[in-house]
């Protein structure tokens, strides 16, 4: 299957991406006069998926035009990317870009199929996605120093899940971080981990809310979360940064960009727009339950984030030993 992404990767990488004249047109003051697209490049019925469907919705009735959601996974979502940073500039294909595409991909492949600073226009952040540590509860630990102990008493005894680009990198941080030797076995998806998780196959993964009831009811333990401050879905689990892991660094992310060279009347729009709706306590509170703390940004806020978290997932896959590919 990896084998299967990085040829898919190669071919996208020689692909054009083309700067069309809609790019350097001035504002439309009819805009929006047709429907937009927001391109999603994860599969349907995820969280990631929920949420962007709910903020159409909200998109839709704000600015009197349907905004539809477009499911394009695949290559670590840069397949969605180089669609998108293909498209016209005309402020009807936004991209709810996350880590993966934008930080991941530009940072492991040596000719990434696009260039996450100048081939995007950024618009928004929107929300940092949940992940928990959870451990097989036949480990004998309830903490993360603990774990960290059992695991370099016992090297090379445990193994851990991965079933996405975030839990990849931030497992590999965390055994570099701590010197530990644990084996990685890597899935195709999230699904996949969990199901050789619960039989104790492997003994821990980073996990994200959708799987949580599954793993609660199986008796993992959950030791901390992958967020800046505690998550309100499990307010008792403390953050990496308060069981002493700061140099698990990487932020798993997710915003909103369109192609190159948009138009700053229509960025500027969208992006109060996107603001607006994020803001609303309703909506807020339906993002908090999928595990997706949202909070919106200016273009030039999110544009100078995107630059630093590049930096850092860089920083943190050289760190880690993964090698370019």
């Amino acid at each position: 299957m990896e084998c299967k992404r990085r040829e898919l990767l190669r071919k996208l990488a020689y692909l054009p991406i083309m700067a069309t004249p809609a790019a350097f047109a001035n504002s439309d003051p009819s805009w929006p006069a047709k429907p937009m697209r927001l391109v999603v490049p994860f599969a349907a019925g995820g969280a990631a998926d929920l949420a962007a469907r709910l903020i159409a919705q909200q998109m839709s009735q704000s600015l009197g035009k349907p905004m539809l959601v477009e499911n394009r996974g695949g290559a670590d979502g840069a397949i969605a990317g180089l669609e998108v940073a293909r498209a016209a500039a005309d402020g009807y294909t936004v991209f709810m870009a996350t880590a993966s595409p934008l930080s991941y991909v530009p940072s492991v492949k040596r000719n990434p199929p696009y260039d996450p600073i100048n081939d995007f226009t950024p618009i928004s952040y929107f929300a940092t996605f949940t992940f928990f540590m959870m451990v097989h509860p036949s480990v004998p630990v309830a903490s993360m120093a603990e774990l960290i102990g059992f695991a370099r008493a016992n090297p090379g005894k445990l193994s851990y899940a991965t079933g996405n680009t975030t839990s990849i990198l931030a497992m590999a941080q965390f055994n570099a971080a701590n010197k530990l030797n644990m084996v990685h076995v890597p899935y195709k998806g999230e699904a996949q981990a969990v199901g050789d998780l619960v039989p104790g196959r492997v003994q821990l993964m980073w996990a994200t809310p959708a799987v949580l009831p599954q793993l609660s009811k199986a008796g993992m333990k959950p030791l901390a979360v992958l967020l800046p401050n505690r998550s309100a879905l499990m307010p008792d689990v403390p953050t990496m940064a308060e069981v002493g892991q700061n140099l698990v660094s990487i932020t798993p992310w997710g915003g909103f960009v369109g192609p190159a060279k948009m138009n700053k009347d229509i960025t500027d729009r969208l992006s109060r727009e996107f603001a607006t709706v994020l803001r609303k306590p309703e909506i807020k509170d339906q993002l908090d339950k999928l595990g997706l703390p949202g909070r919106p940004s200016s273009p030039e806020e999110f544009g100078g984030f995107i630059r630093e978290q590049l930096q850092i997932w860089d920083r943190a896959l050289r760190d880690a030993g993964i090698a370019k590919d």
